[in-house]
């Protein structure tokens, strides 16, 4: 293999032939003074790495502009800008525009050559995350995934969903039990019928019946017409019963009945029908607790019991955080109509650690709301956690200091990482950067537990 290809974008020629020169004996150097010379080239040749100067000249397209462009490409090269004037505000817009790092004029070499050694190892690494990527998508199929646990539970699902045993999925609330719910039925031999869901503590007492099993026209007060149930819908499918620990308990001696013969009546008729229906149901309960409590009945937990897949919440896979943001993040931008392609390496790190009380459900939440929050191509730490406390409030208990430091440490935590991630963990340019003296920004990070080394690795 050659060496790896540099691309210097600068407007001064005489700048250029020197910094090429020295840089000439580690990779394969192309120069372009202007912007849309710069682009032209980009088109036919695929540089690994970018050096781009932020002042091309007045009238001439900005190096902003450029790395906006060299941002919104497929699979984009690493971008370290250059700049004969540290001007704070262009600096912070290029990190949020996703460059890599930010040098001075003239550049100090053997800084220059370590930043573009750590830029080269992080497009190796996303190379290989991408390559991944694809490898867990071809094995998993419409389902996300990433961490080494939930990747193991994949062969479960497989194996289980090519029987026709009943499936009982545990997990908490949020954490994505419907999605393994469809995996069971897409990997079925049911797969080609449909798949009907309905959530058994969302429906009143009252109607649950009808809407499990449907009803005869005149069957109760307000019944115009014969209405269909979610067993018969599910007929040569599967029926997927949500917070099955939530179901009142008269519904549960139906249901247990109904799933030993297959067979049913519509509430108002006599007639019995048979359906062909495969059974997947999950609750976030404690179902074992909830029978000595007597809120769910032993029998109908032994019938659905058969096989049991626990699906573990968000912060003890935390490998499956950034593929599902990914997808979540493609969904959103498609439908709100937003040319956004991914999170800056600060957000990725943050998304990587935060423990995430909601599981899944929160994440999505949080990546919907910075894709209408952002402006740019790539979302930044200032698009999202703008909710950073949701689903850690300790509740209604806490009192307004307790409040308030937690609150504060958050923010600290958040702001200090982006400064530390944007310098790859330099604590005299991160603190400059924060407008905090040295010994002050050394003080909130020895306080936060962050390590600047952690920074550097990343």
């Amino acid at each position: 293999m050659g060496n790896p290809r540099l691309f210097i974008i600068d407007d001064e020629p005489e700048y250029c032939s020197d910094l090429a020169l020295v840089l000439s004996h580690r990779f394969e150097v192309e120069m372009a003074h202007e912007g849309h010379e710069a682009l032209a080239l980009l088109e036919k040749n695929h540089p690994d790495i970018i050096l781009l100067d932020v002042n091309l000249g007045v009238g001439r397209m900005s190096g902003l502009e450029i790395l906006e462009r060299i941002k919104a490409t497929d699979n984009p090269p690493p971008v370290i800008m250059l700049s004969g004037k540290q001007d704070l505000e262009t600096v912070v817009q290029a990190i949020k525009i996703g460059a890599f790092h930010y040098v001075s004029k003239p550049a100090d070499l053997p800084q220059l050559l370590n930043l573009v050694e750590k830029a080269l190892s992080s497009r190796v690494n996303s190379r290989a995350i991408q390559a991944h990527k694809e490898d867990v998508e071809r094995l998993t199929g419409s389902f996300v995934a990433g961490d080494p646990s939930t990747l193991k539970m994949l062969e479960q699902i497989d194996q289980v969903a090519a029987t026709d045993a009943t499936v009982l999925i545990t997990g908490e609330s949020g954490s994505g039990k419907e999605m393994v719910a469809r995996r069971i039925h897409d990997q079925s031999l049911v797969s080609e019928g449909p798949f009907v869901g309905i959530n058994c503590g969302a429906v009143p007492a009252d109607i649950i019946e009808s809407e499990m099993f449907g009803h005869a026209r005149g069957a109760f007060t307000g019944a115009n017409q014969k209405r269909i149930g979610k067993f018969e819908m599910a007929h040569g499918g599967t029926l997927f019963l949500d917070e099955i620990g939530d179901s009142p308990l008269p519904f549960q001696v139906k249901l247990l009945r109904v799933l030993g013969e297959r067979t049913f009546t519509r509430l108002g008729e006599n007639e019995s029908i048979s359906v062909n229906t495969r059974i997947v149901a999950a609750t976030s309960k404690d179902l074992e607790h909830a029978i000595t409590t007597g809120e769910f009945r032993s029998e109908l937990f032994y019938r659905l019991n058969i096989y049991r897949i626990h699906l573990l919440p968000l912060r003890h896979r935390l490998g499956d955080t950034l593929p599902l943001a990914q997808t979540f993040l493609k969904e959103a931008a498609a439908r709100f109509r937003k040319d956004i392609h991914g999170f800056s390496p600060a957000v990725q790190q943050q998304m990587s650690r935060h423990p995430w009380p909601g599981n899944v459900r929160q994440l999505r939440n949080e990546v919907e709301r910075a894709v209408l929050l952002c402006a740019g191509s790539v979302i930044s730490l200032g698009d999202i956690f703008q909710s950073g406390i949701v689903g850690c409030s300790k509740g209604g208990n806490e009192e307004y200091d307790e409040a308030k430091a937690r609150i504060t440490e958050q923010w600290q935590r958040e702001f200090i990482t982006e400064k530390l991630t944007s310098t790859l963990g330099n604590v005299t340019e991160a603190a400059n950067l924060s407008g905090l003296p040295r010994p002050s920004f050394q003080r909130i990070m020895k306080k936060l537990g962050l390590d600047p080394e952690d920074f550097k690795r990343a």
